[in-house]
């Protein structure tokens, strides 16, 4: 659903305010906070279970928020289905990949916006169609050919050129990089720059912090449902402490102890 009203100032694309989801015997959300801009790209970040992917999940339209609202292009969302979310202008690139493996490429790209042509699928306009994205995209793969036949990594990328043919307005990644090379990776970054260029506002969840400097303009960090550290990249830092000249950080969003040393990492937010 989208209510007609049109309270934001347009400096954010999206803004989710006071967000709280609760399972039976768990907070997952504790009045959570995102705001993101057009034109960037916005890291996600905390240990597992800190609510990244429900929080992510309540905007896609998998799960329903307890309360709290959520203003898309300055008008208040409430989907009920990943559909919705779709029509309207917000993909989602899943962890678990989640595509047909009997089924064509192009199929997958499709389904279930099949182009007609009277009653039948055209099928040479939705081979065009994909081949037209995997170009612009720079992907190699044959829109015929059959999902389980490809590797992994193909597979994700097929996922990430699904998620780009629905001109979306925001974009969620969820470890997009778990399975793919130090080549693919790159490429990816190229795409989701790409994305940025277009005015898209990518929402990009990874625990990988050199990732974060490399590729997101901004930094939310969760920890146990609320957000612990909300920050420009270029003003998060990565330290062995949590203090500075100029003050105090707060406390630590997530810890990460070496295999083989007993040695702490910290992010830590400069205010």
């Amino acid at each position: 659903m989208v209510s007609t009203t049109t309270p934001s100032s347009g400096e954010y694309l999206l803004e989710m305010s006071g967000i709280n989801k609760s399972f039976p015997g768990v907070k997952a959300l504790d009045n959570v906070n995102l705001k993101v801009r057009p034109h960037s790209i916005h890291a996600l970040m905390g240990e597992n279970g800190a609510g990244k992917s429900t929080l992510l999940k309540c905007l896609f339209g998998i799960y329903q928020k307890d309360s709290g609202s959520i203003l898309f292009q300055g008008k208040e969302i409430d989907f009920h289905s990943a559909k919705e979310a779709l029509e309207n202008g917000i993909s989602m690139v899943h962890q678990e990949l989640n595509l047909v493996l009997q089924r064509s490429v192009m199929d997958n790209m499709w389904l279930g916006r099949y182009p007609t042509k009277g009653m039948f699928v055209d099928q040479d306009k939705m081979y065009r169609d994909t081949k037209a994205i995997f170009d612009e995209l720079d992907i190699d793969i044959d829109p015929r050919a059959r999902v389980g036949t490809l590797s992994v990594s193909q597979m994700q990328m097929i996922e990430i050129a699904k998620a780009f043919s629905y001109n979306a307005k925001i974009v969620i990644m969820d470890e997009p990089t778990s399975s793919l090379t130090e080549k693919e990776v790159n490429h990816l970054f190229t795409i989701i720059r790409k994305l940025k260029e277009r005015g898209c506002g990518i929402v990009y969840i990874s625990h990988k912090m050199e990732e974060i400097f490399q590729l997101c303009d901004e930094v939310t960090v969760l920890r146990d449902g609320p957000v612990d550290c909300d920050a420009a990249a270029g003003r998060a830092g990565y330290g062995q402490d949590h203090r500075h000249d100029g003050g105090s950080f707060p406390e630590p969003a997530f810890p990460r102890t070496s295999k083989t040393s007993r040695e702490r990492s910290f992010w830590k937010c400069v205010t």
